[in-house]
């Protein structure tokens, strides 16, 4: 097993390759996109045939080292525009056709409803007095929830078990499928994940000790709520410079928590 509460700068399949069968509580992440972004170290202009195998793929190796009662937090958009390397996708749809056949179960979904929404500029629309083929588009992005065999397991440590009316409200909140949260707008890399959604995910999905698994780390933000939720983790990034970028908050959070 490997060393937990770091990040290795690593392809994530190489490195999930040598963590034990069924040894991962939780998989919060959220892959690359295929939709051109400008990453150091990974190609986002895949074909569709290419990138969809790659998916395969790395889910293969998560579902193998989920425990039996182990879950998935998978962050996605509704839809993508692969262009001329594939057209128009329903990319929840696709990730969960490729989920079934590797034996995923299905646990819910989340609809993800940001709290100031990023406008992003578009020039597609055509003329609305000859709309002969409208663009129409949904931005928005979702969370597929999913386990390996087991949806019941044994509660630990829960976030929940202070009964308080917050915590209560908040868990209410977190089941009822819509999650409010705020984009991060710090950019740190080329696709910044929102650290509101880690949390979410965490406090509804794991109890405290767990072990945390995100194939894509990006700049750390899966492991920071980790630390602030005293969950472990592990995490792979292929960029040196992300991993770099990683470390120095993963460092920071740790020790704000040493200090609290």
């Amino acid at each position: 097993m490997l060393e937990l509460n770091k990040i290795y700068n690593m392809d994530c399949i190489d490195g999930m390759k040598q963590i034990e069968d069924n040894s991962i509580d939780l998989v919060i992440t959220s892959p690359p996109y295929n939709v051109g972004v400008k990453y150091d170290s990974w190609d986002d202009l895949k074909q569709s045939s290419d990138y969809f195998d790659f998916a395969k793929n790395w889910l293969t190796e998560v579902y193998r080292i989920l425990k039996p009662t182990g879950r998935i937090a998978l962050n996605i958009p509704y839809e993508v525009n692969f262009l001329n390397r594939g057209g128009r996708i329903f990319f929840a749809s696709e990730y969960w056709r490729i989920m079934q056949q590797i034996g995923y179960k299905w646990a819910g979904l989340v609809d993800l409803h940001e709290a100031q929404p990023q406008r992003v500029k578009r020039t597609v629309w055509g003329s609305y007095l000859s709309a002969s083929a409208p663009y129409i588009y949904n931005p928005k992005e979702c969370v597929i929830i999913a386990y390996k065999e087991t949806w019941k397991r044994k509660i630990k440590k829960s976030y929940f078990e202070d009964k308080t009316d917050s915590k209560k409200k908040e868990f209410i909140e977190l089941v009822f499928g819509i999650w409010k949260y705020k984009a991060e707008t710090k950019g740190l890399t080329e696709a910044n994940f929102s650290e509101d959604l880690p949390l979410k995910a965490l406090k509804i999905l794991s109890d405290e000790g767990d072990i945390v698994l995100d194939p894509f780390m990006g700049s750390g933000t899966t492991a920071v709520a980790c630390i602030k939720l005293k969950r472990n983790f592990i995490g792979f990034e292929i960029s040196k410079e992300y991993c770099d970028i990683a470390n120095k908050r993963i460092a920071d959070a740790q020790a704000q928590k040493l200090g609290d």
